[in-house]
């Protein structure tokens, strides 16, 4: 027979063990997306990229060529030219590039800024001059926070403006990510909200981070996660 003290500590280890999976899954799949984003750098972008030199080629080498092939020639080098385009957004989806060659609040900072814009948003964004050296697959971690809370923020519709905020204090990382809407009714938040949400604040809380979100009535959404320092940033 089982002692309930046993069984206690059983039931215990059950939220560890099961937070430990998910940040293992995570992590797996993190590197599978960053080892596809280079297999699409350096092999389909270096096929793609000779396909385009080889028609421009051709194009200069013709002798007066028929006016349907040269346009089937142009028609051709930009469709390569749009595959370029295309490969280039899959990699920043799967691993975004800024993050190895500028670090976290640059990317940070052009990945809101863009959305922003996509979305013809007034955007504020704040965030710290200088990088810091964070802990293994901690950059990844906190931008698809931002990631997530920023797609949940703007698809709360109707929305003018994006405030964006990284801070560093003495113990702690705090992020901060608020929208300010027009004078007009919000839209109610969906199932789907939920689930997002409940998938950041796993995240967060994951790092050893703490989540916290407000929708006031006017439609305003604030969505905070702070992180302790000594889990998030390199020693020394």
């Amino acid at each position: 027979m089982v002692k309930p003290m046993e069984a206690c500590e059983t039931v215990d280890a059950r939220p560890q063990a099961s937070t430990e999976l998910i940040e293992h899954i995570q992590s797996v799949m993190e590197r599978q997306k960053a080892l596809l984003a280079r297999e699409l750098h350096d092999e389909l972008g270096g096929l793609l990229v000779g396909a385009v030199m080889d028609v421009a080629w051709a194009e200069q080498h013709l002798s007066a060529p028929p006016t349907e092939l040269r346009q089937k020639l142009a028609r051709a080098r930009q469709t390569l030219a749009s595959a370029i385009d295309l490969k280039r957004k899959l990699i920043e989806d799967l691993r975004p590039t800024l993050l190895d060659n500028v670090g976290l609040f640059a990317a940070l900072r052009w990945h809101v800024q863009a959305t922003c814009k996509r979305l013809g948003l007034t955007c504020h964004v704040l965030v710290p001059d200088d990088e810091r050296r964070f802990l293994p697959n901690l950059p990844i971690a906190l931008f698809r926070i931002v990631q997530e809370a920023l797609a949940v923020i703007v698809a709360a519709k109707p929305a003018a403006r994006v405030d964006f905020s990284v801070a560093l204090d003495g113990q702690s990382l705090v992020i901060e990510i608020r929208s300010d809407s027009p004078e007009s009714p919000s839209v109610p938040p969906t199932p789907d909200d939920a689930h997002f949400l409940a998938a950041i604040d796993h995240r967060i809380a994951s790092l050893g981070g703490v989540f916290r979100h407000q929708r006031d009535a006017d439609g305003t959404i604030r969505i905070t996660a702070s992180f302790p320092l000594d889990s998030t940033l390199m020693p020394g």
